[in-house]
């Protein structure tokens, strides 16, 4: 969900005591978004993050570490230099609005305390941060714009601080029934009841929305027109009892967990949240937290993953222009012996040859009553356009071998590229994209990493080898599956017993897949499973049937100078199977 206004009341109403009177130690911003404010007071050490990001603005004490750039933004420096020893006075929120105020007693230049405002504004692609003096003048924005983006108001050092303009939203809760059912007969044909309380209801955002429905025992989906007086009057109740929990700050933090990971956050627990994972929390700016270090985890992860991908499409299909350009000419040059063949028939024929001639037709050596017609260049003897064809089908034989070489290079290329795709496409985490990423720049995919990150990262301890995926088949035998062509070497060459089976979708790029078979002959039934996960980690993932060899590990062999996650075998045993995910409960605790 977003980080609505109720959220941002439960957030500030846990922090309103533990900031009161505590002083900021340091401010950093690691982007261009995030403000990370560290405060001491007498609950103790914390940090504040302010974020004013379009998808994930936001307010809330945080435990995660962050890494700050080399050189300080602007508005970071600005801070510094009025906020850097501040107390803390008080943390206010707009009523119903996602818009906070950190209020602080600071001092100016001249040494003179000077009260000065710090306002969150989380309002989607508008979102902004600004600090204000008392005098309610802009000293900076975290995101400044002039009139020629907003006619309503300008976010820039000297200019008036001007509140975001107001929503006309009936207020919650609404006066009376009456005003209420006016409100959502209103917009009767226009939407649903929830996305009827979400836009006319202050405070109330789509989560919200279907929870106060269900809680009326109503159906988010229904119509306003369909509501009786009783139903009226069961939302009116569940809006007066939302505004209670926000003034007696009652508020139950839940997190909705997806595959054990954090999907969703609430300040109270939703009605709709029923037979989902959901987790209680202490509190909700844990809860929010939480989160968000989940969301921005993934988000970094998708991005970092797109941009490996980017690079890498380029080089496949870069690859893919050479090859079919190569087999054009691969083409042109079997065409050989027919310049060898025309060549012959001019010799044999050179009397009827004439300067000047732009063809000639001539009976086959093979089939006498047959002509064959060649070209000829009329500007050369008769001698010369014997010598000509010649010399063509000397170069198309000399060139078909060169062409061929490099035409089985770029193949074994395009398929070890399109190998580091599949990782790309099934890697689950950042360490696999680093994994892949080197593997890109050792293959010249990727440019090498800047002198500065360089430095940066040779200090760091060197990164220990990921482990394979591991699972265990029905049958209770580990299938470890690949991660990337460099993981697939060493699992198939190096850690598999001669006897464990090798697994790998037929002429297709895709994981090498080991059944650990610790000397026992391994049951059908977990060679048809391992097979199974062996077509979903390889490029066939969405083909209803695909062919996957099998052979015993130690049949393996790897040609010299090959790329990483090549081999040669022979003597493989071919199945066709579905592809298949390993279940979640086939995962081991290692993997």
């Amino acid at each position: 969900m977003a980080f609505d206004s109720l959220a941002l009341a439960a957030v500030a109403a846990e922090l309103r005591s533990e900031l009161a009177d505590a002083r900021i130690q340091k401010i950093h911003q690691p982007d261009k978004h995030t403000l990370l404010l560290r405060y001491h007071g007498q609950a103790g050490r914390g940090c504040l993050l302010l974020s004013s990001h379009p998808q994930n603005g936001r307010l809330h004490k945080t435990a995660a570490a962050r890494e700050n750039p080399e050189k300080a933004p602007l508005f970071a420096m600005v801070l510094r230099k009025w906020l850097d020893g501040a107390r803390i006075i008080d943390l206010a929120v707009t009523d119903c609005e996602r818009v906070a105020e950190l209020r602080f007693l600071s001092r100016n230049e001249l040494g003179d305390s000077v009260r000065l405002r710090l306002i969150i504004e989380i309002m989607g692609k508008h979102s902004n941060i600004i600090l204000v003096d008392e005098k309610g003048v802009i000293i900076d924005g975290i995101r400044r714009y002039g009139s020629s983006l907003s006619r309503y108001r300008e976010v820039l050092p000297g200019r008036t601080y001007r509140e975001p303009p107001k929503q006309l939203r009936t207020p919650l809760p609404p006066a009376d029934e009456e005003t209420l059912a006016t409100v959502l007969y209103a917009a009767a044909e226009e939407c649903t009841l929830a996305e009827t309380l979400q836009r006319r209801i202050a405070g109330i955002s789509p989560l919200l929305a279907q929870h106060i429905s269900l809680q009326a025992g109503l159906q988010p989906n229904m119509t306003a027109e369909q509501l009786g007086a009783a139903d009226i009057d069961n939302l009116m109740k569940s809006l007066q009892e939302l505004r209670q929990r926000i003034a007696t700050a009652n508020y139950q933090p839940t997190l909705l967990l997806k595959h054990g990971k954090p999907a969703d956050f609430a300040a109270i627990s939703p009605l709709s949240w029923r037979g989902d994972e959901t987790l209680s929390m202490v509190s909700m700016n844990e809860a929010v937290d939480a989160f968000y270090a989940a969301r921005e985890a993934e988000q970094q992860f998708l991005a970092r993953q797109k941009q490996i991908n980017k690079q890498l499409s380029r080089q496949i299909n870069r690859l893919n222009r050479k090859i079919s350009l190569q087999e054009t000419d691969l083409a042109q040059c079997e065409a050989a012996d027919e310049y060898k063949a025309f060549g012959d028939l001019l010799a044999a024929n050179l009397y009827h040859l004439r300067k000047g001639m732009d063809s000639i037709s001539l009976p086959s050596f093979y089939q006498p009553e047959q002509q064959i017609t060649i070209p000829l260049e009329p500007a050369l003897s008769p001698q010369e356009n014997v010598q000509r064809y010649y010399h063509r089908y000397a170069k198309a034989k000399h060139s078909y071998g060169l062409i061929e070489q490099q035409l089985q290079a770029n193949q074994e290329e395009l398929a070890y590229a399109l190998g580091i795709e599949q990782a790309l496409q099934d890697s689950e985490r950042m360490s696999d994209l680093t994994e892949l990423e080197r593997e890109c720049i050792h293959a010249g995919y990727l440019p090498p990493l800047q002198p500065a990150h360089k430095t940066k990262r040779q200090n760091e301890a060197k990164p220990t080898a990921l482990p394979p995926r591991c699972y265990r088949t029905s049958d209770g035998l580990t299938v470890l599956i690949g991660r990337n062509n460099r993981q697939n070497d060493r699992l198939s060459l190096r850690q598999a017993a001669p006897d464990d089976l090798w697994l790998h979708a037929q002429k297709i790029p895709g994981s090498h897949v080991i059944l650990v078979t610790e000397g026992r002959e391994a049951p059908e039934s977990s060679i048809v499973e391992a097979a199974s996960w062996a077509a979903w980690f390889s490029k066939a993932r969405d083909s209803g049937q695909v062919a996957v060899d099998i052979l015993p590990a130690g049949k393996l062999k790897k040609p010299q100078g090959a790329r990483p996650g090549f081999v040669v075998y022979t003597g493989q045993r071919t199945i066709y199977t579905k592809p298949a995910p390993p279940p979640t409960e086939a995962a081991l605790a290692e993997n």
